[in-house]
């Protein structure tokens, strides 16, 4: 038997992930090598000599949401979950529901048992916020305790509810936001739980009670992008499983450069997205062959854009599959046209590849922009192509390029042609 943990109750920092009502603030804690990241030497480009991680043995997570997860879950074990994540609550709200969660499962002998009555009692005494039982469109909390209280919620409210429940039993549960797929993807919420250190898939939402971890056909429908909880951590970063993938969550390492790892546990990390501050000093990241995204899919709602603000300069290994780097400037590649991504938040110069034309919002809400360069081969700069830019001074553009109004904020100074030192970069 499992001995009693104490859990650490922790607050939100910003919502963020794939459904508006989930969060992603969490307790640094974790399992993880503390063994250094082995580096290796790129060929070196007209500045200096680039540092990647090196590949190594480690396990790829190719597989299915469902089948990357019980992998990172079975290796690191229960022992991760020593926090409510990012779950609200006062120690007095913990107390009442402990209160009452106890007298729940008062007849109930094994930690299996208490699981599933917790699971049922959410899932039959919670109702689902919608017009049949909310006629009068009251407003409604999927805070744990106010869900506990009040008896409504969406999914992301059951979840919460039923994490706090088990975890004032001593059983191990963490919220899961990815997609419901009946017929077509769904944003939802849902929870894993380990009673007697077995690990279970449960939907209160749903009523899907404890279906093994282990056998992902039993759940299928349920697909998890992201979980509530630090899965290892080392000298370098602190790690969690975010949009399929092994992401580095916190950068811990204090350098000016960071060359991101290339496994951690013994798994492939397989992207960079922090939701905690990168360190203060931290102006240059490598990424190498195994980071395959940067969060979003939209490059203006990267959560980089927010932690990453004295970055300048961001290097992709040449041999990354998905990624690449213009003058520390990062692009997904796609076909012959890279599509620009992210613009390293500390960047006060600016050279981009050529995009023939620039679009609404390419680049906006950067803070420290002085000066950008678009190249030979920019054909069209369109309304608000460069948005909210406030540091913004000069722009370059190719003497053929059409502006339209407002491509740019009033008082930049539009500088036609290329100016000297600046290469023509063909694609």
């Amino acid at each position: 038997m499992r001995q009693m943990r104490k859990y650490t109750l922790v607050l939100p920092f910003l919502a963020a992930g794939i459904l508006a009502t989930s969060c992603n603030k969490m307790n640094l804690t974790g399992m993880g090598s503390s063994t250094e990241p082995q580096t290796t030497t790129a060929t070196p480009n007209d500045y200096f000599t680039r540092t990647f991680a090196q590949p190594d043995d480690a396990e790829l997570l190719d597989g299915t949401p469902q089948e990357n997860l019980k992998a990172l879950f079975t290796a690191a074990g229960p022992e991760i979950i020593n926090s409510l994540g990012s779950v609200v609550i006062t120690d007095e709200q913990y107390q009442e529901i402990k209160t009452f969660t106890d007298n729940l499962v008062a007849s109930k002998t094994t930690e299996k048992d208490k699981y599933n009555a917790i699971c049922e009692w959410v899932h039959t005494k919670v109702k689902y916020n919608n017009p049949q039982n909310n006629p009068e469109n009251k407003p409604y909390s999927n805070d744990a305790y106010e869900v506990f209280k009040n008896r409504f919620a969406v999914c992301q409210g059951y979840s919460n509810l039923m994490v706090v429940m088990c975890m004032t039993q001593g059983i191990p549960a963490v919220v899961i936001n990815g997609y419901l797929n009946y017929g077509s993807d769904l944003g939802h919420a849902w929870m894993y739980g380990c009673p007697d250190d077995t690990w279970y898939v449960s939907d209160p939402t749903n009523g899907i009670n404890s279906r093994l971890m282990k056998y992902t056909a039993h759940y299928s429908e349920l697909k998890p992008m992201q979980a509530d909880v630090d899965i290892f951590k080392d000298d370098y970063a602190v790690y969690n499983y975010y949009d399929g993938k092994l992401n580095v969550k916190t950068v811990l390492a204090k350098d000016f450069s960071f060359a991101v790892p290339y496994s951690v546990g013994g798994f492939v990390i397989g992207s960079f997205n922090p939701s905690v501050d990168l360190p203060e000093g931290l102006t240059e990241i490598y990424l190498g062959q195994n980071i395959m995204t940067m969060g979003e899919p939209d490059a203006m709602n990267l959560s980089i854009q927010n932690f990453g603000r004295n970055l300048q300069a961001i290097y992709v290994h040449e041999d990354n599959p998905s990624l690449m780097d213009h003058k520390g400037v990062v692009y997904r590649k796609n076909g012959d046209t890279p599509e620009l991504y992210y613009i390293p938040g500390g960047m006060t110069s600016v050279e981009l590849l050529p995009m023939e034309t620039i679009g609404k919002n390419t680049i906006c809400h950067h803070k420290n922009v002085k000066e950008i360069y678009f190249p030979e081969g920019t054909k069209r700069l369109d309304s608000w192509a460069v948005e909210d830019c406030p540091k913004l001074e000069r722009v370059y553009v190719p003497e053929d390029a059409e502006i339209s109004s407002g491509a740019f904020p009033k008082n930049v100074e539009i500088i036609r042609g290329i100016p000297s030192g600046i290469k023509n970069i063909t694609m």
